[in-house]
């Protein structure tokens, strides 16, 4: 797609293998490899490519006689501070850059050129900053400027990510709008695909990924560091070697988790979208776009979604409605009602319970509201398969053909399967429960460590991370549950409508209510 900068000219092979458990394992992994098939709507599991591993099994070398009698002298040395530039990051922009584009023709070479110039200018400031900082001494004496670049290079490959999918964005509507045939569309979309999915997220993963930050490696961790090993005090050599390793460990999984989240998210854009301009349902194709900016909201932080009421009540009886039209609105505004209830009782009990003699002594009130996280988790989707019952029910008492009533099933199903069960799994699983992970287990327990006996403290943080974790695992279990059930009764009663059968399709109406009573 672009040339790569000059820095990337001469890459080492960067491979450092240490023992784990009797295996060799390489230092930097090889990224997944793209399957235009297997990324669907449907699942997209984002994993860390990287496995945590110890200090011990990052290929430090151990400790020889020779290091510890290294004199002492050479650890205070030192040589005048020379200036180091100042990381500014991107001057470029990370908005759209849509001038004088009024095709899609015209679009693709203008995103190419915005991420080019996005990435040269990152590996000019890297090509800049390895000059400056080429010696142990620069090294430790600029250590929070190497962090800084470090989360500059994380930073920035967040904001090209959300920049892409804003690009994609803007590359629907120009086919979703313009005057070619529903064919025509169906085959113009291909170019997300081509020039965002394939070409663009590649030059992510290329140049900064398997680009800068290997480069960063041999130069740091492999380079400058690993060379003053035996001129230096042997302790604090490991310790600057140990965090080096540590703090390039971290920005490589962080931004392998942004490629691949990027990655999933525009080609289930492009394969949701695709399939509805085949079908010409215009409709169903602005409700995929729409879905696509929410989530692009998202990840810039902008609830997009109007917020319930702070006084909202977490009461999840189902609520009457006049048409299908209202139905819809209903069900997001009432399931988003129920779950900032629930955030709100999380707030109180983190605002009541914010230090660690408070929560040993209100710990049973913490366990406690672990098990009422999963009991209000499976009344919400109680509440959202009572709501698709409904919608089931206004769509068999209309007048339309069985074939009519089988489409319409379609829109059920992105109410209440997708929308409405996916709001579930954002704010609660992915949601609440990580704070309360963060606030307990990572915060205040973890934070008390250094002056709680340590049989105690661990008993408290062991009892946190197991009330969280089987919250987690309840609440993910009753979410897929709910889902295959009301996928199974949407695709039985579909089967019953195809074949023009309205009466055992009204059969499965009532099976699916005796299930859903029985989850009461």
């Amino acid at each position: 797609m672009m040339k790569k900068s000059k820095i990337l000219i001469v890459l080492l092979t960067f491979v450092i293998t240490f023992s784990a458990c009797g295996n060799a394992t390489t230092y930097v992994p090889e990224a997944g490899e793209k399957n235009n098939t297997n990324i669907s709507s449907e699942v997209v599991e984002s994993s860390d490519v990287i496995d945590e591993e110890s200090s011990e099994q990052a290929g430090l070398p151990e400790e020889s006689e020779e290091s510890k009698s290294v004199e002492e002298s050479s650890e205070g040395t030192k040589t005048e501070q020379e200036e180091i530039p100042t990381i500014e990051g991107d001057t470029i922009g990370f908005a759209p850059n849509l001038e004088g584009i009024t095709t899609v023709e015209e679009l693709e070479p203008r995103i190419e050129e915005h991420l080019e110039g996005l990435i040269t200018s990152l590996c000019s400031d890297w090509e800049s900053f390895s000059e400056e900082i080429d010696t142990y001494e620069k090294y430790c004496e600029n250590s929070q400027t190497v962090s800084d670049f470090y989360q500059m290079l994380v930073d920035e490959t967040e904001q090209m990510c959300i920049l892409l999918c804003d690009y994609s964005t803007v590359y629907a509507r120009m086919v979703m709008e313009s005057d070619l045939s529903n064919n025509e569309k169906y085959k113009a979309i291909d170019g997300i695909n081509d020039c965002i999915y394939e070409d663009a997220c590649d030059e992510i993963h290329d140049e900064i990924y398997k680009g800068i930050l290997e480069e960063m490696s041999d130069h740091f961790y492999n380079g400058i560091i690993d060379d003053a090993q035996d001129s230096e005090n042997y302790s604090a050599w490991y310790d600057v070697y140990s965090n080096e390793y540590s703090q390039w460990y971290d920005a490589s999984s962080e931004i392998y988790s942004l490629y691949y989240d990027t990655l999933s998210e525009v080609y289930s854009f492009y394969y949701d979208l695709k399939g509805e301009l085949y079908s010409g349902d215009k409709e169903r194709a602005e409700k995929v776009y729409a879905k696509f900016l929410q989530k692009i909201n998202k990840m810039k932080g902008i609830d997009s979604a109007e917020v319930p009421s702070s006084d909202a009540i977490f009461d999840t009886t189902i609520k009457e409605t006049s048409s299908v039209e209202e139905l819809e609105t209903l069900v997001e505004a009432h399931v988003a009602e129920c779950i900032q209830a629930l955030g709100t009782q999380w707030s109180e009990l983190s605002t009541e319970i914010d230090t660690y003699d408070k929560y040993i002594e209100k710990v049973d009130q913490v366990e406690e509201f672990h098990t009422y996280i999963e009991d209000s988790t499976s009344r919400i989707l109680v509440m959202i398969c009572e709501y698709g019952i409904v919608y089931s029910e206004y769509i068999m008492s209309s007048d339309t053909s069985s074939k009519d009533k089988y489409k319409d099933f379609e829109d059920m199903l992105d109410c209440i399967y997708e929308d409405a069960c996916e709001a579930v799994l954002d704010e609660i699983y992915d949601g609440i429960l990580e704070d309360i992970l963060d606030f307990y287990y990572n915060g205040i327990i973890e934070e008390a460590q250094d002056y709680v006996k340590y049989s105690d403290w661990s008993d408290a943080r062991s009892d946190a991370y197991k009330w969280w974790s089987n919250a987690r695992s309840e609440v993910y279990s009753t979410w897929s549950d709910t889902r295959g059930d009301i996928y199974s009764f949407y695709s039985d009663i579909r089967g019953e409508l195809f074949s023009g059968d309205i009466e055992n399709a009204n059969e499965e109406i009532e099976d699916f209510k005796e299930k859903v009573e029985k989850k009461k």
